[in-house]
């Protein structure tokens, strides 16, 4: 069913699933420190996916298909880790803003290895959509502290998750492997690797914490699907910009759960970003 929609809904859909993600894994990291549930975060998902794997497993085995899994695999382990440490430090209004540089690398590195080039106007279009995302969720007031704490893990996991969609891009299009296969895959693996380096976070997680990770990792695993196909069927770059206007989910869901007034400058934003989205579509 998802390979008859537009890739531009696909990457919408993937940015709303991952504002209410990103809301979700702030308020774990207001007791636990980000080492703790890296390992176990991507663990959950990981079995999810194993107890349904024989379902929709594909995989064209090669070395090279392995070597590629690896590279993904490594950069999404330190893109992850530089990510939770920035939301750990600041609050998620503060550490949005960097965190959806992503596409600005992604364009760059699309361009440099996969040969994905999109015209002009769509690149304008895209980094005016990013300027305005930025601008809606930055919190000025509190920059300074920002960019003295939390500056270098945002930059770099906004680098890092740039760099992983071109190799995963790069799968998905040729048919190597399948959305499900390569989630599964990467999340036990980054699980494993989270385990050994930090370890398993159980003398410090309580049930609490358990419960609201298995319900966040539906949402995290909802974010990946969406934009692993997006990336399977179109440009690299325009596909991570549009998934990384989550600001503007969480204002819409703080609307009408937590009752957020309005301010011009968001309903401005809101507007622009939907006239920005139209005309790239």
């Amino acid at each position: 069913m998802l390979e008859n929609i537009n890739y531009v809904y696909l990457a919408i859909l993937s940015a709303f699933f991952a504002s209410i993600s990103n809301v979700l894994v702030k308020s774990i990291l207001s007791t636990v420190s980000s080492k703790d549930i890296l390992g176990i975060n991507f663990m959950i998902m990981g079995v999810i996916l194993l107890l349904f794997s024989p379902l929709f497993f594909q995989l064209k085995f090669s070395f090279f298909v392995i070597g590629i899994l690896i590279s993904i695999i490594v950069i999404d382990t330190f893109a992850n880790y530089y990510y939770f440490r920035a939301l750990e430090k600041a609050e998620a209004s503060i550490v949005t803003p960097l965190l959806s540089l992503a596409p600005v690398f992604t364009f760059i590195f699309a361009w440099l290895f996969l040969d994905d080039k999109v015209s002009f106007f769509n690149f304008f279009i895209a980094i005016i959509i990013m300027m305005v995302t930025i601008a809606f969720s930055t919190d000025f007031s509190k920059f300074k502290f920002f960019l003295s704490q939390t500056l270098f893990p945002a930059i770099l996991s906004s680098v890092l998750f740039g760099l992983s969609a071109i190799p995963s891009k790069y799968l998905l299009s040729n048919e190597m492997i399948n959305v499900l296969t390569l989630y599964e895959i990467r999340a036990i693996s980054i699980g494993f690797i989270a385990f050994f380096i930090f370890g398993t976070g159980r003398k410090v997680l309580k049930v609490e914490h358990y419960k609201k990770l298995f319900i966040r990792s539906f949402f995290v695993m909802g974010k990946w699907f969406f934009l692993y196909y997006a990336l399977k069927k179109g440009s690299a770059g325009l596909t991570m910009t549009l998934a990384n206007i989550t600001p503007i989910f969480v204002f819409i869901l703080s609307l009408i759960f937590l009752q957020e007034k309005f301010t011009l400058k968001k309903i401005l934003a809101i507007i622009s970003i939907v006239i920005l989205i139209y005309i790239i579509n």
